[in-house]
C-alpha cells in the first residue's frame, strides 16, 4: 500500500511516528485540551459525532460526562467501539488536535469518585463552579453518567502548532 501526500499539504507519518495512548505528550495534551468531538455509530450502524467536553484525562483513559438517557448512551451500550478528537481552542490556522480510537463504558460512579473528578470547582475558566455544581449533583443522583473511554491507539496528532511535525496515520501500541 502506498503512502500518499494529504492534498493540503501536510505530511503523513508512517505508524511509528506516532506516539501511543498512553505516552506523555499524549496525556499532557488530553489534560490541557478538553474539547472533543466523540464519534460512535447509531442505531442504523452510521457514524454520529457528539460535540464533548472531558471533564478528566488519565493515562489511557478520557472520562465524558452525559445525560443518562441520552440517546449517545443508548449507542455506546449498543458499539462501545469510538473515536475522539481533541482539540484546541485556538484559531483555525493553529489549532492542535489529537484523534484517539478506543471502548467506551457508561457507568455511575461513585459519589467519592464524582467529588474526585469534580473537585472545588471548574478548571476551565469559561466553565462556571455553578454549571459544574448541577453536573455533580446530577451524576450523583444518577440523572447523568459518566462515560469512560479506554484508548487503544492515536489514529493521527498534531500536538503543536508546527505544521511540519503534523501527523497522520495509523499507531498500532508497542
Amino acid at each position: 500500500m502506498s503512502h500518499k501526500e494529504p492534498s493540503n499539504g501536510a505530511r503523513t507519518a508512517r505508524c511509528a511516528e506516532l506516539p501511543a495512548p498512553d505516552a506523555p505528550a499524549v496525556v499532557e495534551f488530553t489534560r490541557k485540551h478538553r474539547r472533543a468531538v466523540l464519534f460512535c455509530r447509531d442505531d442504523s450502524g452510521q457514524p454520529i459525532g457528539y460535540a464533548m467536553h472531558s471533564i478528566r484525562a488519565e493515562p489511557g483513559n478520557l472520562y465524558f460526562s452525559t445525560y443518562a438517557k441520552s440517546a449517545k448512551v443508548g449507542h455506546l451500550r449498543a458499539d462501545p467501539a469510538v473515536a475522539c478528537i481533541l482539540l484546541s481552542d485556538q484559531d483555525a490556522n493553529d489549532t492542535v488536535w489529537v484523534s484517539v480510537r478506543g471502548v467506551a463504558e457508561v457507568y455511575q460512579p461513585s459519589k467519592e469518585e464524582v467529588d474526585e473528578m469534580t473537585g472545588a470547582g471548574s478548571s476551565d475558566h469559561r466553565v462556571p463552579d455553578s454549571v459544574v455544581a448541577k453536573v455533580r449533583d446530577r451524576l450523583i443522583d444518577g440523572k447523568r453518567s459518566m462515560i469512560r473511554v479506554t484508548l487503544d491507539e492515536v489514529c493521527a496528532a498534531r500536538l503543536t502548532g508546527d505544521t511540519d511535525n503534523e501527523s497522520g496515520g495509523r499507531h498500532r501500541g508497542t
